[in-house]
């Protein structure tokens, strides 16, 4: 009777166990689950050494630190790996939000250059609000060496990705970056921006 019971319960579950063997364990389809608006396919493709397959555990161990927020360790991870040339992984920002950026709001940035005729250029694509402070930025120290200017914005920007600064360069970083949707050089001839005089 025992027997009898075993096969029966046996024959039941059958069809569970192999259901459970055929699908993908509960535990990796987790891990890949979008965190603070970013995704593990948009972090991956933000660093250009993860596109290189026998790196894919690279960027699975990458991808644990940036889930945990554990910044220290995960800057140091792409120090000794060599990734990124040395900068964060997506595109900096510890999460990720698309916004429009509305008329009359002041934006800033370190970077561009003079070119030989005289004329600046600045073919950047981050900026922040106006004010945010340096260390906040979590850039390298010779930021500081190149050209500060502040913007205003005429017309709205859309789909522009915000998101708070991750901490690097031995900087606390968590202030707030826009990347816009093209350069500074093109959202001034597209009358976007206009550059405020200090």
């Amino acid at each position: 009777m025992k027997t009898l019971k075993l096969l029966i319960l046996s024959v039941m579950l059958m069809p569970f166990l192999a259901t459970a063997q055929t699908k993908p364990h509960h535990a990796a389809k987790a891990h890949h689950l979008p965190v603070r608006g970013v995704t593990y396919e948009d972090f991956k493709s933000s660093v250009a050494d993860f596109a290189d397959s026998t790196k894919k555990p690279l960027a699975d161990s990458a991808w644990v630190f940036f889930k945990t927020e554990k910044w220290d360790d995960l800057e140091k991870f792409f120090t000794r790996n060599n990734l990124n040339g040395g900068w964060p992984p997506n595109r900096g920002a510890v999460n990720l939000i698309i916004i429009t950026l509305k008329k009359g709001v002041l934006i800033d940035r370190y970077g561009g250059y003079t070119d030989d005729s005289g004329a600046f250029q600045d073919k950047g694509t981050f900026v922040s609000p106006k004010g945010v402070p340096f260390p906040m930025r979590a850039l390298p120290d010779n930021t500081l060496s190149k050209p500060y200017k502040i913007y205003k914005i005429l017309k709205p920007i859309a789909k522009v990705r915000e998101g708070k600064i991750i901490p690097w360069f031995g900087k606390p970083g968590l202030g707030i970056q826009y990347e816009v949707p093209a350069t500074v050089n093109d959202l001034k001839a597209g009358g976007f921006i206009e550059e405020v005089k200090q």
